[in-house]
């Protein structure tokens, strides 16, 4: 029997089954139900036994209907349920019909069903019609987890264990890999199972050869293949065995998903694209591209790889061995940017759409739009990657140690490969982790009471919960905005709370009621709380989780089990150089007193911040009490009293002498104006005599012929020639002050004076407005003048009052 005759005898039976129905519900009218109830008992039991087993077929019926859906089937426990919930009920309905209706079309021909062929083209949308922000990042789509073969439940307590179940190119065993190893906090966990391989691995031969770049194909003429089938799969990784080197990427969503969800993979080779399905409920067998993925002799390029290397063993149980990462490339070249638009625009010459890269990667079929940006991330990267290897290789320098740049990138990239996924436990008690509320009040400047701290640590830690109990985003359930809003104004009715938290989700608007009482709950339990000052650390103090704080031990590098790492230096190391220097010059035996105390302390302080690996000792009188040797001069200083203001010892009891030759520019000029100059024959001399001996042995540096002697004979003629322009100028003030005096002596010897003229003589007052009194004050332009003659504009209008008015006809 054909599948058409079947489907024509299964159409007659549900036909014949449905006027078999339909003929006895109406032998008896709903409005006699009640009377035919009473006067017959056996009436009465038979009805309610079939109200039962009908209540029971809809409630299996609509647990069906709404797997894999955001909405819960609804509970019909009686007959008044069903009115209760009748709106409910119509919807799944007109779900299971839609997709009935759908089913039959297809069968009969009315739509063709989608062939294999016909799946590996691109999705066919409206190119002219881009979607807007709302579609493209907001989408009402029923959670593919929930079909998943291992659904999420997202409140495991133990440690994560990789998903392998078989391990490709493996040095060591599968059960060797995946055996439970102590933390050094005591904690439990798995190690990476392809640590060993990914340690010992190296670039094929290829990779250190400058060669030209091999074209990508044309983008706009050329499409990706769509895989989200086991035999697609296959297909592909029959075609990626024969690659040298590969291209990946993914995208992510994290939205609806507590821990998030790989939602698309892209792969690309020289010729060929493809997009994987991530979402199909047989994901994990995708582990077979392991084969492929951990190969060393397969180099897998990535852009950013930081993230997908978690995501790809969370979901996928995918580990990368052979990584190149073009980001750690781009910035060992020096590149002023590091992204992957970047580098897509400096070498492609491909412009990027980065809205797509917060859209929603759950819907299927994909928009074109969506489709082109994901396949824009792999299809240029190998052209890419071909560019930086001949750059990094012709900036390498191989004759010294370390300066291969292509393995300065292996090491990096090892380094990305070797990250292991870890759940993150919630800990309401301490608020540790990277989303617990400790961390968010230590990068908020907000200063809380007691209530409000009791009510935003209630609130966060309800938002965790929330979110794993749903499975959802803790973003999309309440925004940490929001939570720092309903402590500050602790709203304690719902329209209050509703009113401080934007945007409202569904599942917060859902969940509002639960929060109030919380909320409440908090605020009563306040009394029994800590401050924040107890529990948040001060700035620039490191402190514990649980508030203590922490001693300052010096950072230590966390470097990872890679080849040709560099070990850092120690405390030790750095103290033993310390004590090996030489006494200062500048600090003499000074530093002495506190050589054991330097050489221990770190170059970090308690705040983290980074100090003197010397520090700086006090200048007080009483580093000068003892008879020390300045070690620049070798000369005796004096001693200090112990109550004398602390200075130095050339600058004390500086008083010169009369005889004194006291020049400024001795003391505090530059180091060509301290050469002494030569002035009416008289010898240079210091500032200072007083010094004695300590003078002598300046003079003796200052006089030493094996100095600059062409400087300092530039300096002593410019010294001279200044010396002489003064001389000139003085001796001509000279002459004419004796001039002026002379000749006003000999007026009034002579008796010719004359009376003053106070009439006639300059005011002092008012000196310098008289010139100005008679003068002709010019009369400015006045750009405006001609403004004057235009005719005057119409009156201000009286503007209409409040009140009644009445309009009159004439």
């Amino acid at each position: 029997m054909t599948t058409e005759q079947g489907f024509k005898e299964l159409k007659s039976q549900i036909s014949a089954a449905l006027v078999k129905t339909t003929r006895t519900a109406g032998h008896i009218a709903n409005e006699d139900l009640a009377f035919q109830r009473s006067i017959n008992p056996e009436i009465d039991r038979s009805l309610d036994r079939q109200n039962k087993r009908l209540l029971s077929l809809v409630q299996s019926l609509n647990k069906t209907a709404t797997a894999g859906s955001d909405n819960p089937p609804p509970s019909l426990h009686d007959p008044e349920s069903v009115d209760d919930d009748w709106r409910s009920i119509v919807d799944i309905l007109d779900n299971l019909l839609e997709k009935a209706d759908a089913c039959l079309d297809e069968f009969t021909g009315v739509v063709k069903k989608l062939t294999p062929s016909h799946r590996n083209k691109a999705p066919t949308t409206d190119p002219k019609k881009p979607l807007s922000t709302r579609e493209y990042r907001y989408q009402n789509i029923p959670k593919p987890q929930r079909l998943f073969r291992k659904v999420p439940t997202n409140d495991e307590t133990s440690p994560f264990k990789p998903l392998l179940q078989s391990k490709p190119n493996a040095i060591a065993s599968l059960e060797q890999s995946l055996v439970p190893t102590a933390a050094r906090d005591g904690s439990m966990h798995y190690k990476h199972p392809y640590e060993q391989e990914t340690i010992q691995s190296t670039y094929p031969n290829s990779a250190y050869v400058q060669d030209d770049p091999i074209a990508y194909p044309p983008f706009e003429s050329t499409t990706a293949t769509w895989v989200d089938t086991p035999e697609a799969v296959q297909d592909m990784l029959r075609y990626l065995k024969n690659a040298k080197e590969i291209a990946v990427d993914l995208e992510h969503h994290d939205v609806h998903s507590y821990v998030g969800l790989v939602a698309l993979m892209q792969i690309s080779t020289r010729e060929k694209d493809w997009i994987v399905d991530t979402l199909v409920p047989w994901r994990e067998d995708l582990q077979v591209l392991n084969e492929v993925f951990t190969d060393p002799s397969i180099i897998k390029v990535l852009h950013g790889s930081n993230s997908d290397i978690v995501w790809l063993q969370r979901d996928l149980g995918l580990y990368i061995v052979g990584l190149f990462d073009t980001y750690h490339a781009s910035r060992l070249l020096g590149y002023p940017k590091h992204g992957l638009a970047y580098l897509l625009h400096r070498f492609a010459n491909y412009e990027t759409d980065k809205r797509y890269q917060m859209a929603d990667w759950r819907m299927r079929p994909l928009p074109e739009q969506m489709y082109g940006y994901a396949r824009s991330d792999t299809h240029f990267l190998l052209y890419i990657f071909d560019n930086l290897r001949n750059e990094l290789l012709k900036n390498s320098d191989t004759a010294t140690p370390n300066g291969n740049l292509i393995d300065s990138v292996r090491d990096l990239s090892k380094g990305e490969a070797l990250q292991r996924y870890e759940r993150q436990f919630y800990d309401a008690k301490t608020g540790s982790g990277p989303f617990g509320w400790h961390s968010m009040l230590g990068r908020s400047s907000s200063h809380f009471s007691r209530e409000q701290l009791s009510i935003f640590r209630a609130v966060h830690e309800w938002r965790d919960k929330t979110a794993r109990q749903q499975d959802e985003g803790l973003f999309h359930i309440l925004s940490n905005h929001s939570i720092f809003t309903i402590a500050r104004e602790m709203p304690m009715r719902l329209p209050d709370l509703l009113g401080h938290c934007h945007p409202i989700s569904a599942a917060m608007r859902k969940a509002a009621p639960e929060l109030v009482g919380v909320i409440q709950e908090a605020r009563a339990a306040a009394a029994d709380s800590p401050e924040m000052k107890e529990i948040v650390k001060p700035r620039g103090q490191a402190h514990s989780q649980n508030g203590t704080p922490l001693a300052s031990n010096p950072p230590t590098v966390n470097h990872l089990p890679v080849a040709n790492r560099t070990a850092s230096i120690s405390g030790n190391t750095r103290s033993n150089t310390l004590a090996a220097l030489p006494i200062s010059q500048f600090w003499g035996s000074t530093i002495g007193v506190e050589r054991a105390a330097i050489s221990k302390s770190p170059s970090f302080n308690e705040s983290g911040g980074p100090c003197l690996a010397i520090p700086l000792p006090p200048l007080t009188a009483e580093v000068y009490e003892k008879n020390e040797v300045d070690v620049s001069s070798g000369l005796a200083i004096e001693p200090t009293n112990a109550g004398a203001r602390a200075e130095h010892q050339y600058t004390k009891k500086r008083k010169p002498r009369e005889d004194d030759v006291f020049i400024v520019k001795e003391v505090g000029g530059s180091k060509r104006q301290k050469t002494s100059g030569v002035q009416d024959g008289l010898e240079p001399v210091l500032a200072n005599d007083n010094l004695d001996g300590e003078s002598e042995q300046m003079e003796i540096q200052l006089r030493d012929p094996d100095n600059n002697q062409e400087a300092q004979e530039k300096a002593r003629r410019k010294q001279e020639r200044r010396l002489e322009k003064r001389l000139r100028r003085q001796q001509r003030k000279e002459e004419d002050l004796q001039k002026t005096v002379g000749n006003e002596l000999g007026t009034i010897a002579n008796g010719e004076s004359e009376a003053f003229d106070y009439e006639n003589a300059p005011s002092v007052l008012h000196a310098g407005q008289e010139k100005d009194r008679g003068a002709k004050v010019k009369k400015g332009i006045d750009p405006y003048v001609k403004s004057l003659d235009a005719p005057k504009g119409m009156r201000k209008v009286q503007k209409e009052g409040p009140g009644r008015s009445i309009t009159y006809k004439s």
